[in-house]
């Protein structure tokens, strides 16, 4: 397990992509000066003390899928995300929504359609039969997980998806797109389901060619194109 006692102000912790660069290496200090106390060298530094923490502040920890927890509210959030990436999003099975997420569950991407969330448990059913069906072989896998309280995780993960079926409307594109991203993940009370994910990832191949005609026609949000070919 990794500490990282950078302090993030909850406002950087929204931004997703922002508060996983707040795991970053910390700065390199220089020596200013050295005092004698008794024989005994006493260094002060300068650029190395730790930051002085925010009133709002929290302190991210970031582990990898492998490490073994000692506190077991995070290890019941990191296996109920391992389930949702391994079995629900990877292995494609949709009876595990109503397991994995509460009935007001909100999934946001904001490259698939920032504009219009998936609501609740069917609709993440709904969410993975499109994207299964566009993506076959859609695989994922976490590489590390972070958390700043009792009830949220940031996941990092990578992945790959061939476009063989029906994309938003579009034939299959038979392009292999390799994507990496981080989601916020936030949890209930008592961390049983699911209540939010933010999805920051990078765009499939397919993404690209849907956004390009979105700013074609200069409509807004992906269900609006979809909505209009049906007209």
């Amino acid at each position: 397990m990794a500490t990282f006692k950078r302090i993030v102000p909850p406002s950087t912790l929204h931004s997703g992509l922002s508060a996983w660069g707040a795991l970053s290496a910390p700065r390199a200090c220089s020596v200013r000066s050295v005092h004698w106390n008794g024989g005994v060298p006493l260094r002060r530094s300068r650029g190395c003390d730790q930051p002085k923490p925010h009133k709002q502040g929290v302190s991210v920890r970031a582990y990898k899928p492998t490490d073994k927890l000692q506190d077991w509210r995070v290890q019941q959030m990191v296996d109920h995300v391992k389930k949702y990436y391994n079995e629900f999003l990877t292995r494609g099975k949709e009876a595990l929504a109503s397991q994995l997420f509460d009935d007001d569950v909100v999934h946001k991407d904001l490259v698939w359609d920032p504009a219009h969330p998936t609501v609740g448990v069917h609709g993440m059913q709904h969410y993975l039969h499109d994207l299964r069906t566009a993506f076959p072989d859609f695989t994922i896998e976490i590489d590390q997980i972070a958390t700043c309280d009792m009830n949220s995780l940031m996941v990092q993960y990578s992945g790959t998806a061939t476009g063989l079926g029906e994309y938003h409307s579009h034939k299959p594109s038979h392009h292999v797109s390799a994507f990496s991203g981080i989601n916020l993940v936030r949890f209930n009370h008592d961390r049983s389901k699911i209540v939010e994910i933010q999805v920051y990832r990078s765009a499939f191949a397919e993404d690209r060619l849907e956004l390009g005609e979105r700013e074609l026609h200069g409509e807004g949000g992906f269900r609006e194109l979809r909505l209009r070919r049906l007209v």
